[in-house]
């Protein structure tokens, strides 16, 4: 068995892809604000993976839209709640952000790099923590399958169109 990434790992890589893109060079003074801002933020994110890994179980609960004959099997079941718990968070996160640079009385564009390059690790964490964990909730599953492929290709399109409309409402 390989060994996991963790969120840092995610999150590098990330950061790396930002600058790869050109991200713009900042003042002195703008680079302070930067690494205050992504240091708050980077414990926020630590704080809700720590919390994230502390849950042993992700339950299936009765969605509105859904018949209540009609129940996922464990690994799709367990990707819903995985898009309820980034649903939950990535707002959180952006949110926080959005406070962070209001606090400092600074626009938010010229640091949005910072949320980008945590929330799109945010979500690489997420989608890790359904392949590698995700097995665990149906017993007869060694392997992820076709059906397990698309669940798996759903989880990661929500929460990207999630996280990118959350990112849309404060830019």
């Amino acid at each position: 068995m390989g060994e996991q990434a963790t969120i840092i790992d995610f999150l590098s890589a990330s950061l790396r892809g930002l600058e790869a893109s050109g991200r713009a060079v900042l003042s002195p003074a703008e680079q302070q604000v930067a690494d205050s801002i992504a240091d708050k933020l980077d414990h926020e994110l630590e704080d809700m993976v720590k919390q994230l890994e502390s849950v042993a179980s992700c339950q299936q609960e009765d969605e509105d839209d859904d018949t209540p004959e009609e129940e996922l099997p464990p690994f799709a079941a367990f990707c819903v709640g995985l898009r309820r718990i980034g649903g939950s968070l990535l707002p959180h996160l952006v949110s926080t952000f959005k406070g962070l640079c209001d606090a400092r009385g600074v626009p938010v564009g010229p640091f949005s790099w910072i949320i980008r390059a945590r929330a799109d690790a945010f979500v690489a964490y997420l989608l890790q923590v359904a392949q590698v964990h995700g097995l665990a909730f149906d017993d007869s599953l060694q392997r992820v399958g076709k059906d397990e492929q698309i669940a798996l290709a759903r989880l990661g399109a929500d929460l990207r169109i999630l996280m990118q409309q959350e990112l849309d409402n404060v830019m």
